[in-house]
């Protein structure tokens, strides 16, 4: 089978080694600004796995319309840097802040999510336009108050690095290390080439996919460089981690109650002179017809209160039984 791979490029000059049969990548280099002209090979696509939404209004920028077939990829591989700005920090001596916005995003679903940045080009540090990370760092910004960090390794997958998972995922997220639990929401990541590749899952497993936002992997090209927001079935063949938001976490239901058990009815009599065993279940409400015998509810009774002769008791000895014993004879 065919494979089919798009670049994302985070900064620099991209060369892909299109190893994967079937497709061909070139990279254009025009006035400084990096982008990827992306052929796809003869494949069976992947259904669109975005069962985890209730619909995707695509209400903004170039977007996926009705019908359009949402192209299966095997990997996206990024070739290039990014710069940790949170718009007022930059590595001396450059100007990483130059061109940079970080849009104000709801992020109160993922859906609301995709939204807003479906067909939409977001560069949040300046460089090479509309590349994979700056989609998710605006995400982050927009959630956590603070930037996606790759804690100097300027790589898309050095976002979950050793060390680095720890410092983005602090008490906002929790970790999804199994490709087969990923959720809607999840902000996954990929090991792919020498930078990785980052987006957000639309959908759920299926079949050694899910289907994932993001830029830079196949969308409308964006001025600048990179392209817009779009979605695509990948491949969780480079899949290394995903960064759960805790806000799209529901909470366990709480268990039912278990039921209390209404008390037993207990009955204490004080014998008198003249009582029975059979008449004083009587006179208590039985009306059954096994009140006599070796099985029947007055040798229960006996032997219950440890009576050795259920014919024989004697007054102010008590008697103690329930009335739920009635209903077994």
């Amino acid at each position: 089978m065919n494979k089919k791979i798009v670049g994302c490029i985070v900064g620099g000059v991209a060369l892909l080694a299109a190893a994967i049969t079937g497709a061909s990548i070139s990279i254009n280099i025009e006035n400084g600004k990096t982008s990827a002209t992306i052929t796809y090979s003869e494949e069976t696509t992947v259904p669109d796995l975005t069962t985890g939404l209730d619909g995707i209004e695509y209400g903004q920028g170039e977007i996926k319309s009705d019908g359009e077939e949402i192209k299966t990829v095997e990997a996206v591989e990024a070739n290039g840097p990014v710069t940790e700005v949170n718009n007022e920090n930059c590595p001396e001596g450059e100007e990483c802040g130059r061109g940079a916005y970080v849009p104000v995003l709801d992020i109160s679903s993922p859906q609301a999510f995709a939204n807003q940045t479906l067909g939409v080009c977001i560069d949040v540090d300046g460089y090479f336009g509309a590349q994979c990370w700056d989609s998710m760092a605006a995400y982050f910004i927009n959630y956590t108050g603070h930037t996606l960090y790759t804690c100097g390794t300027g790589a898309a997958k050095g976002t979950i690095a050793d060390g680095c998972w720890q410092i983005n995922a602090g008490d906002d997220f929790t970790m999804i290390w199994d490709a087969t639990q990923v959720q809607p929401g999840d902000i996954a990541v990929y090991s792919s080439g020498e930078w990785g590749h980052i987006g957000m899952a639309m959908g759920y497993y299926n079949n050694g996919y899910f289907t994932l936002l993001g830029q830079n992997q196949g969308g409308a090209p964006c001025e600048g460089g990179g392209a817009a927001g779009n979605i695509i079935n990948l491949s969780t063949r480079d899949f290394i981690g995903a960064f759960r938001p805790n806000i799209y976490i529901k909470p366990e239901p709480e268990p039912e109650p278990e039921p209390t058990p209404e008390p037993e009815e207990e009955y204490a009599h004080t014998v008198v002179k003249g009582d029975t065993l059979g008449q004083i279940l009587c006179d208590y409400g039985y009306m059954g017809n096994k009140l006599f015998g070796d099985d029947g509810l007055a040798q229960r009774v006996a032997d219950e209160n440890e009576i050795v002769d259920r014919g024989l008791i004697y007054p102010q000895e008590i008697i103690v039984f329930k009335k739920t014993w009635f209903d077994e004879y």
